[in-house]
């Protein structure tokens, strides 16, 4: 008895371990002690080893006790990390259910070869029919990929440069085609069709689908792809309706940011405009970090939830989402082009630039183990921004609003490494002439106008901060800045932001282009107005109202 009770304890802390794999390497920067994350592993996997061999060894209880002991004192500081990164609790709880199986299978493939034979239902003719039949199906279905051909994430439709990218998920690998009127549009790789994926992007013309209002998506599952012949499978197919943009009678959009995994009441938050939605902005830090399929899915989920894949989706990739074993493929799941995540947009008569500031540590931050190159990825967004102005696309006189979106902001620097490229890129995106900028990142809903001073070391209004605060400075650029969004259903920071997605605030903005201005207003999951302090005056605001220019 007091081997299974040990057992079981190893057990739970090496599948518990395992799976907090995702915030490995918080361990050792939470305790600074270099490589602690593989000491503790090897300390599990030791403890989880002997568990195993003792069942097959006597020892004496006064060691036993020493182990159950120690693996009790582990299991306390396991849960201690555990608290330290809840926010990352969706990771833990599918990783651990997944070891758990894995291991569950391992002790009956166990069973089956060394206790099997010597049990009563060895002798079972039945069982042993029942359980033949169940091999041999598990067989067949994974040998020949016999799994059901549905969507498993509607389509998401992202608004990139005169381009639509809509995306949508399947079941099963397959090809993937998008119908608008007598026209068919393909997921193409090299001029052939795709079919080993289950992630799907197809490129439209904006001018295209705006013109139709509807559009179909197709998927046909492909059992065997070979060099000279192949065999398909079912096909699936659904239709959408489309309302582009119309700035005829004003502009509603809406910004959600920093939702880190949990959809639920951002959905609600973004629902303040009801069907009168223009078009939803995406700010960043949808998922803490991505490190399988499923996690990039999470955000087609809260776009699909929102829009119902009938108004346009903007997305800017946040910090967070750079992370993770699966984030390479995340461009696959949003808009992007060529593979990143900076670039002009356009919708009816308004211009928009996205930019990516990548990761908020410089690129030697211990963090990223020396495979950050984001100051070059930054150096190429200052050459595309100057080759954005030499086109001066947005200087067209049908062009009535200039919006620009990157998750970090780009009027406020705090962070020494943003310094140099923040400053080169003022005088660029000056140029613009930008109605106004959004953000996200701090978890904060605040306005930083071009009424504070710039090149000024800038601390926090004691109507906003009860202790002075220094927050950097603004740079030099000639709009206003606004960040959203916040886990919680008012503004203030002495309120903890709530990791399980039971509140939510985001940015409404509102276009008059009767009354040339831009009302901003921050709203939570109820749809009530978050009135929200200026961090620099502390004078009290239900809305921002910004001039167009």
């Amino acid at each position: 008895m007091k081997k299974t009770i040990y057992s079981c304890i190893a057990i739970f802390n090496f599948t518990l371990y395992l799976s907090m794999k995702s915030i490995w390497s918080g361990i050792e920067g939470m305790f600074k002690i270099h490589a602690l994350q593989f000491i503790f592993l090897g300390i599990v996997s030791v403890l989880f080893i002997l568990s195993i061999v003792l069942h097959f060894i006597k020892i004496k209880d006064k060691y036993l006790y020493i182990f159950m002991s120690f693996s009790l004192v582990l299991t306390i500081a396991l849960f201690y990390m555990l608290y330290l990164g809840i926010d990352s609790y969706r990771y833990f709880v599918k990783a651990f259910v997944e070891i758990l199986m894995y291991l569950m299978l391992t002790y009956f493939v166990y069973f089956i070869i060394f206790k099997f034979p010597t049990c009563k239902l060895s002798k079972n003719r039945l069982y042993k029919r029942l359980l033949f039949g169940t091999f041999v199906s598990l067989l067949v279905v994974i040998s020949f990929d016999l799994e059901f051909h549905y969507v498993t994430n509607k389509p998401v439709v992202y608004a990139v440069e005169n381009t639509y990218q809509i995306v949508w998920t399947t079941s099963t690998q397959s090809t993937a085609e998008v119908r608008i009127g007598d026209t068919i549009y393909y997921d193409l790789y090299a001029g052939s069709e795709r079919s080993e994926t289950t992630i799907h992007k197809v490129v439209v013309p904006m001018s295209v689908l705006d013109s139709i209002k509807s559009y179909t998506i197709s998927s046909t599952h492909v059992f065997y792809r070979g060099p000279y012949s192949g065999v398909l499978g079912g096909t699936t197919e659904k239709t959408f309706q489309f309302y582009p943009v119309d700035t005829s009678d004003g502009l509603k959009y809406y910004t959600v940011s920093d939702t880190h995994t949990q959809n639920k009441s951002a959905i609600k938050a973004a629902s303040y405009f009801e069907e009168d939605l223009d078009f939803l902005i995406m700010a960043g830090d949808i998922m803490n970090h991505i490190e399988d399929s499923s996690d990039a899915e999470v955000i087609l989920q809260l776009a699909y939830d929102i829009t119902q894949g009938e108004k346009p989706v903007i997305y800017a990739r946040g910090n967070h989402e750079v992370k993770g074993t699966y984030a390479d493929q995340l461009h696959r799941y949003v808009g992007s082009l060529n593979e990143k995540f900076y670039y002009t947009f356009n919708l009816a008569n308004i211009y928009g630039v996205v930019l990516d500031l990548g990761e908020d540590h410089g690129d030697s931050w211990w963090e990223y183990y020396d495979t950050a190159q984001y100051d070059i990825y930054r150096n190429e967004q200052t050459l595309f921004l100057q080759e954005v102005i030499d086109e001066a696309s947005y200087a067209n006189p049908s062009v009535e609003y200039t919006l620009g979106i990157c998750h970090i902001p780009v009027a406020l620097v705090e962070d020494e490494f943003l310094d140099a490229i923040l400053n080169e890129w003022a005088p660029l995106l000056n140029t613009f002439n930008f109605d106004v900028f959004i953000s996200g990142h701090k978890h904060q809903l605040l306005a930083f106008s071009d009424d504070i001073p710039a090149i000024t070391e800038f601390d926090y209004h004691e109507n906003y901060r009860a202790d002075d605060y220094s927050a950097g400075y603004r740079t030099n650029v000639n709009f206003t800045n606004l960040i959203a969004s916040r886990r919680s259903a008012s503004q203030s920071i002495n309120i903890k932001e709530n990791l399980f997605g039971g509140a939510f605030t985001g940015l409404a903005a509102e276009v008059s282009f009767d009354s040339n201005q831009t009302i901003f207003t921050f709203t939570n999951h109820l749809n009530e107005i978050v009135s929200a302090i200026d961090p620099y005056t502390g004078v009290l605001h239900e809305n921002y109202t910004l001039p167009l220019d």
